[in-house]
């Protein structure tokens, strides 16, 4: 039995019937990068930085999950506003999901260098099947409806946060995919009928100063389809000087991840996590495991 066979299987089970599971694409290194998932946290770091992630799973799969991510935000002081734009690519196996959201949010200032800041985003979706791989699968044939259907839809959708940012410590949640648009590749049918399910994040971590040189980050991200499992990984960060760090999360049930970076001249911040699966993805040579490489210019 072909590995991308079975990677396309495992799919379009979650494509086409009404199971809920989990469609945003997730990276190791979160915890620096929480506008991805919340629109309120958007501006958040104060100074504009644009940047990029790659991410690599199951190496030894063929058909594995790649995602690439271009992005870039920006916090206006005066106007207490923050703005953040993401560009995405999320491959796995035939399927792909290509978009853009612009995320929007405002603070309001509270005491001792706290923000309560409230975000509202929006998203446009192409999701596509590559039928030629579908067709070459030992799974599908000539007379499946799905290959004479044009295999590409565009929906549009809206995600709503809240972030609380403080010198010591952060909270967020936030809603994403709440129009849940449908994904309807087949015209006047339900059993190829999936949509785009919300998902409710729940994120933390707290600084923790150990010395005058060291910051201890422990950090929590909790996901919410509903009716799926809940969806923990959780971790911790050191951070020396602003200039590097290390850490390592723990994403429940699934994989273990360790990662590090540097910071070069205050500005350019390069990040690298591994991620090892545990089983059944272990039980292939080279399968279980993950690459993410991450860059972020700081303004």
């Amino acid at each position: 039995m072909q590995i991308k066979s079975i990677v396309a299987v495992l799919l379009l089970s979650v494509c086409f019937t009404n199971t809920n599971a989990q469609q945003i694409f997730r990276i190791s290194q979160y915890n620096q990068h929480n506008f991805l998932y919340n629109p309120a946290a958007a501006g958040a770091s104060d100074a504009p930085s644009v940047g990029a992630s790659y991410r690599k799973m199951w190496s030894g799969i063929d058909g594995g999950p790649q995602t690439t991510i271009l992005f870039g935000d920006k916090y206006f002081a005066k106007k207490k506003v923050g703005v953040a734009v993401v560009l995405y690519d999320d491959k796995t196996g035939p399927t792909s999901r290509t978009g853009g959201q612009a995320n929007l949010s405002y603070s309001i200032n509270l005491e001792n260098g706290r923000r309560l800041m409230f975000g509202l985003g929006g998203q446009v979706l192409q999701y596509k099947i590559n039928k030629a791989e579908l067709a070459n699968s030992d799974y599908f044939d000539e007379t499946d409806p799905l290959l004479s259907a044009p295999g590409t839809v565009t929906k549009g959708d809206a995600s709503a946060g809240v972030y609380l940012k403080t010198p010591t410590f952060n909270f967020g949640f936030s809603v994403q995919q709440i129009v849940q648009s449908k994904l309807d590749f087949i015209k006047g049918t339900t059993t190829t009928q999936g949509r785009n399910y919300r998902h409710y994040n729940f994120t933390a971590d707290y600084y923790a100063r150990t010395d005058e040189d060291n910051v201890l980050i422990p950090n929590v991200l909790v996901r919410y389809l509903p009716n799926s499992p809940v969806d923990v990984e959780g971790g911790v960060r050191l951070e020396h000087k602003d200039l590097i760090w290390v850490g390592f999360n723990y994403h429940y049930k699934q994989s273990f991840a360790a990662f590090a970076g540097v910071k070069i001249n205050h500005k350019l911040a390069i990040g690298y996590a591994y991620d090892v699966y545990n089983t059944p993805l272990s039980i292939f040579d080279d399968g279980g495991d993950a690459h993410e490489i991450s860059l972020r210019y700081f303004f």
